[in-house]
């Protein structure tokens, strides 16, 4: 018997939460390579080309890839011969919580879905589950940091037998139409088939590890893989949802058995940026006072993260040609000469049209759910306190200040979830809102109304955003974290124009 030593996945946990955090998995790199290389459209080329740089910044200088640094799963799969200590995913959490705090990143997990929204304050709970293998004398750690825009565009639907395979696809195509925008695309997406309500969702997740460039062992799932993969890349989604071929990188489909009346699917979303690997776990036999030393951590690290190295060879040469045929990094970037001086006029407003990128400097103000709550309490007759009228606010929760700047990384979150707030907030005299995904019709309807605008910043690229920020202080609702009022400056912040002061939106395409 062979087991595994709890200290060893502390070890791992808590390094490899760094790597991913800072680091593009060396295969997602590779994926935006392809498709930047691939991509006619300009816009579209040139939103994988800001993820390209991101992915340089926040390599080289230690920033967090994207300010949403996540809930963290643990799926540990042992083999049959394999032991594990009841108590191991204590210790997951205890390097969960001293990777967050020590690396300055995000802390975004709440006690309580419903009774207690408060914040853990070390990022922990992570989520864990233990899953038994045929393999004997194995142990494997999956670790993925995932982001709150990509974990709601997931969902599962319960499909009937009779919906079969072209149900499947139609549901991952509508799944990605309605969310996927909001899911910072160019996408990885795990679909799972069969099992259960309560076990499709993990199938799916499991999926997510399997890297780009690899099929299914299977060759009809596989036929499958690539049926909705291409479907998808019909759908005119885009990078960061703003058009173009580059929707998916990847589809990866796990199917099980299921109950003769039903087929449940699973549809879990990865972001451009899906932070996840896989390690070989150094193992120990029982009955040794086993410790597993630092070499061996470190070896079990090197072989999950050094470039080119990834799990499979199929992976590995995908990897390999794409990041020799393609430098996303030093392709040319067009620069339009568009610049807005912050807080902007109603009439330099009135002259953008949806589709326009811009450059913004000035002050604006960081907000999002809980904040925005706060404020709509707090307006008295639909004024807006703070000095907030007149000005811009950008739906972003930062990660802590780093490396001199005043924040880590500070990229948009989903504006989705301020749709409750924004027209009141626009009545109220803000001109502007920044954020990514799609806005519902009363949104809209605001723009017109008030003469005001919806601007697209691009997920994924928080480190390169946050090159754009010279300043920032708290304002009010310091209680909240990533979620309080700020008021920042910045130079040069790149967006495009979303929602004009006409209603017509770059989302709404056919």
């Amino acid at each position: 018997m062979k087991f595994v030593d709890k200290s060893t996945v502390h070890e791992l946990v808590r390094r490899a939460i760094l790597h991913l955090a800072y680091e593009l998995p060396q295969d997602i790199s590779a994926g935006l390579c392809a498709m930047c290389g691939a991509e006619s459209d300009p816009l579209a080329k040139s939103v994988l080309q800001q993820l390209g740089k991101n992915d340089e910044i926040s390599r080289t200088e230690k920033l967090p890839i994207c300010q949403d640094t996540g809930t963290v799963r643990v799926l540990l799969e042992i083999g049959k011969n394999v032991s594990v200590a009841g108590d191991v995913f204590d210790e997951v959490d205890a390097a969960v919580a001293e990777a967050y705090i020590k690396g300055k990143l995000r802390l975004s997990t709440v006690r309580d879905a419903i009774l207690d929204r408060t914040n853990t304050g070390d990022n922990t709970p992570a989520f864990c589950e233990v899953r038994i293998i045929e393999e004997l004398d194995v142990a494997r750690l999956s670790i993925m940091i995932k982001g709150g825009g990509s974990d709601n565009a997931s969902r599962v639907v319960m499909l009937v037998p009779g919906d079969g395979r072209d149900g499947i696809v139609r549901e991952v195509v509508k799944c990605v139409h309605e969310k996927g925008s909001s899911a910072c695309p160019p996408l990885v997406i795990g679909v799972g088939i069969g099992g259960t309500f309560d076990s499709v969702a993990t199938m799916a997740q499991r999926a997510l590890y399997r890297p780009i460039g690899q099929a299914s062992d299977d060759g009809k799932i596989a036929e499958l893989e690539q049926q909705i993969l291409d479907e998808v890349n019909k759908s005119n989604v885009g990078p960061a949802g703003l058009g173009g071929s580059s929707t998916c990188m990847q589809v990866s489909v796990i199917s099980e058995a299921c109950h003769i009346a039903a087929m449940p699917l699973a549809i879990d979303m990865g972001c451009s940026a899906t932070r996840r690997c896989t390690i070989d776990v150094p193992l120990c036999s029982v009955g040794t006072n086993c410790t597993v030393g630092f070499d061996e951590i470190e070896e079990a690290l090197q072989a999950a993260f050094v470039r080119p190295n990834v799990a499979n060879k199929q992976a590995a040469d995908f990897v390999s040609e794409q990041i020799s045929s393609h430098n996303i990094v030093n392709s040319s970037e067009e620069k339009l000469d568009s610049h807005i001086k912050l807080p902007v006029k109603h009439n330099d407003l009135a002259k953008l049209k949806a589709g326009d990128k811009v450059y913004l400097s000035g002050p604006i103000f960081t907000l999002r759910d809980a904040g925005h709550i706060r404020l709509l309490a707090e307006m008295k007759d639909g004024k807006l306190p703070y000095g907030l009228e007149g000005q811009t606010i950008y739906y972003a929760g930062p990660t802590p200040e780093k490396n001199g700047m005043p924040f880590g990384s500070i990229g948009p979150t989903t504006a989705s979830r301020m749709d409750f707030a924004a027209p009141a907030l626009y009545d109220g005299g803000v001109v502007a809102t920044i954020g990514k995904g799609k806005r519902n019709k009363d949104v809209h309807d605001s723009c017109v109304k008030n003469g005001t605008v919806f601007f697209a910043a691009i997920g994924g690229s928080a480190a390169y955003l946050a090159k754009c920020v010279k300043s920032a202080e708290v304002i009010a609702y310091e209680d909240l974290g990533p979620e309080a009022l700020r008021r920042c400056e910045v130079e040069d912040l790149p967006v495009y124009v979303a929602i004009d002061t006409k209603g017509n939106d770059i989302y709404e395409r056919e």
